[in-house]
């Protein structure tokens, strides 16, 4: 991940999305087709976007999903329609915008085989997460509207398959040398070896998903081990965004959050519990650990000793939310608090780090919007080793993987921390922590230590709704929120945890070769086995 100015989208929108414009006697100064180093950087936005947090990006819901965030909608109870904004942004973009232009890109191996190699890799990263989302969805007839302009459905487990060597596909073209991108590269600014580590990072993702099913290759996942990862906070896979107002290219969730009038959405009171170290609805599992993380991940609005002026929901102390599942049964739902409650603080969004001084939100506090969307980092990967040295016995040793993989999750708040002139968490603070962690590590059974791993990423992938997600389908970690032994007597829960999201009506309504809808309840994604 390098720092750099996103272009001004609203002209690169008028540019891209299609290969080619008016078919007439080519003129240097009226070019046929979209140069590469147009069609790039909005194309890497546009996905970023699709499954970000604060962008009416999937992460808006998984967070809710996750328990990281909560809302006073219908995502409040597991319930999201087949019309739903979100999900309806997600999927026209991804198959309007994204998939022609990186198939365009592709088609233009020749002309540069470094940008097609880039191309093929956000591919498989788009395809892989369409697939974690949806299951079987368009893909071998998708993108191309004028040759199938109703694509069938495809096997999720077949889209993996091709997926792999589609990443192979585009690590090979990396090598193949010619004209690169430079500045126009919003994520890693042309340069190949960054690709490269997240190539081989995202293929190693991959078959830690697929570990239980006749995908995972042993074989394949030792020589990952051994090629270069993503390591460091600047190796990871993310969009940064800055103060640009005008064009506004400030974080979407600090502009959400803090420039427009109110937070949208609640840290989730159980979020804030585990962090804290008490009891957790169901779950104790950090009973007793607090979390240096927290005056980085959430902003209290509410200064030390002040009393909010209307009825809360939920407050400890500074801390102000809303319970998960009280949606029309909280009775002070109706009351405002929109400059009283605890917002998403300076790591993930950009917002202030919390001082106590509870001053209410403006988008003139903290990095002012000037952090990443991160998609794939140095610590989601330590983790993934880890877990894979737990139950694949793939060599290294899960506990010292463990440890690596707690401090670079700290290297990326620190990150953030220097960037906004705010105080670091000390290597002692780091270190006492991460001995309490490995304290309940060193005294848990197979599935305690797993639990451990997944629960720490958790934490972690706060602003990254989709990789929590996906772990916690695969593993059963963390524990999510059970309503019925939180601290609220008027939160319940009347739908089933969701293991897929339901198909886009629009697409079902107008494409003859769409299946039925399927159910979002039951329907799993081919490496969700449990």
């Amino acid at each position: 991940m390098k720092i750099y100015k996103l272009l001004p989208l609203v002209g690169l929108f008028l540019i891209v999305g299609c290969d080619n414009f008016l078919d007439i006697n080519d003129d240097p100064n009226n070019p046929t087709t979209a140069n590469l180093n147009t069609i790039l950087p909005y194309t890497q936005a546009t996905l970023v976007g699709s499954l970000g947090f604060g962008t009416a990006g999937m992460s808006d819901i998984l967070g809710v999903y996750n328990h990281h965030t909560v809302i006073r909608d219908n995502h409040d109870d597991y319930d999201i329609q087949a019309d739903d904004f979100s999900l309806t942004e997600t999927w026209d973009n991804l198959y309007t915008i994204v998939l022609p232009d990186l198939n365009a890109i592709i088609a233009r191996r020749e002309e540069s085989p470094v940008y097609s190699g880039i191309a093929k890799l956000m591919k498989a990263y788009m395809f892989t997460a369409i697939v974690d989302l949806w299951g079987d969805m368009p893909y071998t007839e998708a993108g191309d509207p004028v040759l199938f302009k109703f694509p069938h459905f495809d096997d999720d487990r077949a889209i993996y398959t091709a997926m792999f060597s589609l990443v192979d596909d585009g690590l090979s073209d990396l090598q193949a040398g010619g004209i690169g991108p430079e500045d126009d590269d919003l994520i890693y600014g042309g340069d190949i070896e960054s690709w490269e580590r997240f190539g081989n990072s995202l293929k190693l993702n991959m078959y830690n998903k697929v570990r239980l099913t006749d995908l995972y290759n042993a074989d394949s996942v030792s020589a990952l081990l051994n090629r270069p990862l993503i390591e460091t906070v600047s190796d990871g896979f993310a969009l940064d965004y800055n103060t640009s107002i005008v064009p506004e290219n400030r974080n979407p969730a600090f502009v959400r959050e803090y420039a427009q009038g109110g937070g949208v959405y609640w840290i989730s009171p159980y979020f804030y519990l585990m962090m804290k170290g008490e009891q957790a609805c169901q779950n104790t599992l950090l009973a007793g650990i607090q979390d240096p993380r927290i005056p980085y991940y959430f902003y209290n609005q509410t200064a030390v000793g002040e009393d909010p002026v209307l009825p809360v929901s939920y407050r400890d102390g500074e801390f102000i939310s809303i319970w998960f599942g009280s949606l029309n049964r909280d009775p002070f739902e109706g009351f405002d608090q929109t400059f009283y409650q605890t917002l998403v603080g300076l790591y993930p969004v950009g917002g202030p780090y919390d001082d106590g001084a509870g001053l209410p939100q403006d988008g003139t506090l903290g990095l002012k919007g000037a952090s990443a969307q991160r998609l794939l980092t140095a610590a989601a990967i330590e983790y993934v080793k880890a877990e894979l040295a737990l139950t694949m016995n793939t060599g290294g040793d899960a506990r010292s993987l463990l440890v690596n993989a707690i401090r670079k999750s700290f290297d990326e708040v620190n990150a953030v921390a220097d960037a906004a002139d705010a105080p670091l968490i000390t290597s002692a603070d780091i270190t006492a922590y991460t001995n309490e962690v490995l304290v309940l590590y060193d005294g848990g059974d197979q599935s305690k230590k797993l639990e451990i791993i997944m629960t720490q990423k958790w934490i972690q992938e706060f602003g990254n709704g989709l990789e929590s997600w996906n772990d916690i389908r695969r593993t059963g970690y963390p524990q999510v929120c059970d309503p019925a032994q939180d601290l609220n007597e008027f939160s319940q829960q009347t739908n089933p945890y969701p293991v897929v999201l339901p198909y886009y009506i629009g697409d079902l309504t107008n494409n003859g070769n769409a299946p039925e809808q399927h159910d979002q309840y039951s329907a799993k994604v081919f490496w969700d086995v449990n």
